[in-house]
This record gives structure tokens, C-alpha cells and sequence, in this order.
């Protein structure tokens, strides 16, 4: 998909980067931004060959939030509740995407750029990170779903205080209330966020598939641990599973013979 709504996406390997790429915008998420998103994700949904779909922002920001202005062109008339609902469904079509999710936010992380980055599996910021969720202060709710994700991540107390005081924070802090598990220098995220998702993309997908879902019923409150005998033997029957094991034991007693 082209960067004419916004958004870029480049596949191979197994890995699917999504680009926010409105540079000169700060990658403000348009109407047709998450029009695009939630169509992408879809479509991603329906490639088994994908295990990791990382996001990021083209230039120097991960994204500014909402592009306020294009919002308030659409929210009138018959459209007016789809549109507001839009941030809704993109950022359910990324945290419910079952392949593994990564974002990697850098300079400017603002309102909606937030709730898309917590909406991911794992997110490791760059040491220029800016955070901010500026809604209240412009006289609008958090919306987009943004409070239970956030609440799911830092807590009641640490979100109450973000979304309220509508003060910005960096890695540091967002670290420790674990928003996000890494800091990297800025200049070396590209490298950084590129490792990890080649590290994950090595392990099995069904593995993956299964460790997603999982992590899925977490969140949602259904998991089950009784399935996880399931998924064990689903593993034992997997060849690519079974492979990467036997990898994994010669390497071991290579390192260790005794």
C-alpha cells in the first residue's frame, strides 16, 4: 500500500512493517490514515506467512495523534459517529492482530500514536521519546479505547495522572511504569527494533500464533491455562516446531556436552 493516506507498508521475510508516513505532519493519524490501518490489518490477519508486524513513524516522531482538522471536516451529518469511531476500530484491528506486534516510537508519541503503540505486543522507545495525551486539555476524551489500554499496562493511578495533568513524560518514566521494556539511543533504534523483530521472526509460527492468542485471552480476561497441554502437543506434531527444538537440544549440549 501506498503512503497516500498515510500510511506505508512493506513486507518480506515473514515480517510486515506499517509506516505512518506523514512526515511533514508530525504523521498526524487522518481519517483516512486508520481507514487504511484497519484495512491493512485485515488483510495482514489473513497472511499465515506473516509472524511479526512492526510499526513505526517515517522521519523523526512515531506519530502526533489524531489530525484533528481532518476529523472535524468528517464528524457532521450521517458520518459524524463512524468517523469518531474510527481510532476505535484501528486500534482494535492492531491489538487483535495474531501475529506478533511491535512498535517503535521515537520523538513526538501524542494521543492516538499512544493508544496504537499500547495497542502492540512490545514497545521499545527511543531515548528522545515524548509522550503525551494532550485530549483533555484540548477539551475531548481520551477516546479510541485508550483508557483500558492504558490502564491494562501502567495501572489505574499511573493513567489517571497521564490522562488528567496532560503533562508529557519520556522513556525514563514510561519505562518504569512499564509502558515500555526498552530505552535506545535514538540513533540506534532502527537497529535495535530491526533485531528484534528478526529474533522473534525465527522462532515457529505456529509457536507464535499460539503464544499471541494467548496473550490475547489474557487481556481479555478468558485464558485458560488447562489449553495450554494443547498447545504443547500441537507443538509436537508441528515439523517446523519439532525442527527448531532439535535445533535448540544440539545446540545446547554442544555448549554444555555434560
Amino acid at each position: 500500500m501506498s503512503a497516500e493516506n498515510g500510511l506505508n507498508v512493506i513486507r518480506g521475510d515473514g515480517v510486515a512493517r506499517i509506516v505512518f508516513d506523514r512526515p511533514k505532519a508530525l504523521n498526524a493519524l487522518s481519517p483516512a490514515t486508520l481507514r487504511a490501518l484497519i484495512e491493512t490489518c485485515e488483510e495482514l490477519g489473513q497472511d499465515e506467512r506473516l509472524r511479526v508486524v512492526q510499526f513505526e513513524g517515517a522521519g523523526a516522531c512515531f506519530s502526533a495523534g489524531a489530525d484533528l482538522p481532518s476529523f472535524l471536516l468528517e464528524m457532521t451529518g450521517d458520518l459524524a459517529h463512524a468517523t469518531a469511531d474510527l481510532g476505535r476500530r484501528a486500534t482494535n484491528a492492531v491489538a487483535e492482530l495474531p501475529m506478533i506486534t511491535i512498535a517503535s516510537p521515537r520523538g513526538h508519541c501524542v494521543g492516538g500514536g499512544l493508544v496504537l503503540a499500547g495497542a502492540c505486543d512490545i514497545r521499545i522507545a527511543a531515548d528522545d521519546v515524548r509522550f503525551l495525551i494532550p485530549e483533555l486539555e484540548a477539551g475531548i476524551p481520551l477516546a479510541w479505547g485508550g483508557m483500558a489500554h492504558l490502564v491494562r499496562l501502567v495501572g489505574e493511578t499511573i493513567t489517571a495522572d497521564w490522562v488528567l495533568s496532560s503533562r508529557a513524560f519520556g522513556a525514563e518514566e514510561a519505562l518504569r511504569a512499564g509502558l515500555i521494556s526498552r530505552i535506545v539511543p535514538v540513533a540506534q533504534l532502527d537497529e535495535a527494533a530491526s533485531a528484534l523483530v528478526k529474533a522473534i521472526a525465527t522462532k515457529p509460527a505456529n509457536v507464535l500464533r499460539a503464544t499471541k492468542q494467548q496473550l490475547i485471552a489474557i487481556r481479555a480476561g478468558t485464558f485458560d491455562a488447562k489449553s495450554d497441554a494443547d498447545g504443547l502437543l500441537a507443538a509436537l506434531r508441528d515439523p517446523e516446531a519439532t525442527q527448531k527444538g532439535m535445533e535448540y537440544v544440539r545446540a545446547r549440549l554442544r555448549r554444555d556436552p555434560g
